[in-house]
């Protein structure tokens, strides 16, 4: 990680934000090979490269795509399960990266419920998409856009 710093981000954030990308995208990767959707899921891991880099460089991470909204929200979820208690750092963050909860719907479709650790089915969300939803997915999103 650099020194640069990240406005409203305590480094301590930062490092847990990037260790849960990190685990998450290991668990894109492990499936990338064996996956029906490949394209998808490798499209999946880039995106949380693309935010690990981000946060990484000390760059703002607010995510302009769908995807990123997906995977930013997982990153933050998976961070929180992982301290074990409510974090504030944490909460905030997720309030000022993703307001209007828009990406909650893509969050749900994915949602292993039974899993006991936080886990989320990117085959099952590329399974939802429409053509049409995953070009939308990955595209960046315009003020009056809503989530396919």
């Amino acid at each position: 990680m650099s020194d640069n710093t990240i406005p409203g981000l305590t480094p301590r954030t930062v490092r847990i934000l990037l260790g849960a990308g990190d685990a998450l995208a290991e668990q894109v990767r492990a499936k990338l090979l064996h996956s029906p959707r490949p394209v998808f899921l490798y499209y999946i891991e880039q995106t949380f490269d693309t935010l690990h880099q981000r946060l990484s460089l000390g760059l703002d991470p607010h995510p302009g795509t769908p995807a990123e909204q997906l995977c930013l929200h997982l990153m933050i979820s998976y961070a929180q399960q992982r301290a074990g208690s409510l974090d504030a750092d944490l909460i905030r963050l997720h309030r000022v990266l993703l307001p209007g909860r828009r990406h909650q719907t893509l969050a749900e479709v994915g949602r292993i419920a039974w899993s006991p650790r936080l886990s989320y089915d990117f085959v099952a969300l590329g399974d939802a998409l429409t053509p049409g939803g995953m070009n939308a997915f990955f595209a960046p999103v315009e003020p009056d856009d809503l989530v396919a």
